[in-house]
């Protein structure tokens, strides 16, 4: 009974010992956020609040275009490949940085979009998220995809000031080799824009995949 309790005992500190571990490494992700943000804040409480404020809007806008509300013209048809935008480079409406914001809905309901992109070469800065595609489809940008922000309940949510604006992060923040956007599926491709609270209009893309209900969406991109 003593080698049963004492074996117990060691169990239950290797398990708090590995815990510490665990919130040291959580800790130290903080701590560098924190330094981040002050940095790009300069510790200026306008600055912060500008952010805050950009991404309320770029929330809403999203939320917005999802349920069919963004100003909208059809194109044409476009093939799996075809390029139908650029991403912008630097900031822009509702954006501090160049990258895609992309999404992919079904019947109006958003999708993890790894659960439809191909493996591909990247690099993963998003902090702790998984990278792990399983689907079949060509990614939007060409590799080396930079990996920024993934779908659900992300690091950034959990860790950074992110998390006073959303919960869950609807898509793939993405950069790649080149700024051209290309159409994942063949389809029917829209230009759309939404302009919200934020007093600018969001511009995006979107694409209406043949003989199904699934819509991509390419955000933060200038029209082709």
């Amino acid at each position: 009974q003593q080698k049963l309790t004492k074996l117990k005992k060691q169990q239950e500190i290797e398990e708090l010992k590995a815990k510490l571990v665990g919130q040291r490494v959580a800790l130290g992700g903080q701590k560098t956020q924190k330094q981040d943000l002050l940095t790009t804040t300069k510790n200026d409480e306008k600055i912060y609040q500008s952010l805050l404020n950009s991404a309320k809007a770029e929330l809403e806008a999203i939320e917005a275009i999802i349920a069919g509300k963004g100003q909208e013209e059809e194109v044409g048809d476009v093939n799996e490949g075809d390029g139908i935008a650029s991403v912008i480079s630097g900031s822009s409406c509702n954006s501090s940085g160049s990258h895609l914001h992309f999404m992919v809905s079904d019947d109006s309901l958003v999708k993890n979009p790894f659960e439809y992109l191909k493996s591909i070469d990247h690099n993963n800065n998003s902090g702790g998220d998984s990278f792990n595609p399983t689907g079949s489809w060509n990614w939007p940008l060409s590799p080396t995809i930079y990996f920024n922000q993934g779908y659900g309940k992300t690091w950034a949510v959990q860790n950074t000031w992110v998390g006073n604006i959303y919960s869950f992060h609807n898509g793939l923040d993405i950069s790649g080799s080149s700024t051209t956007v290309k159409a994942v599926q063949s389809g029917k491709l829209y230009r759309g824009s939404y302009s919200g609270s934020g007093g600018c209009a969001l511009k995006y893309v979107r694409v209406g995949h043949k003989d199904t209900d699934i819509d991509t969406y390419y955000l933060h991109v200038n029209y082709f």
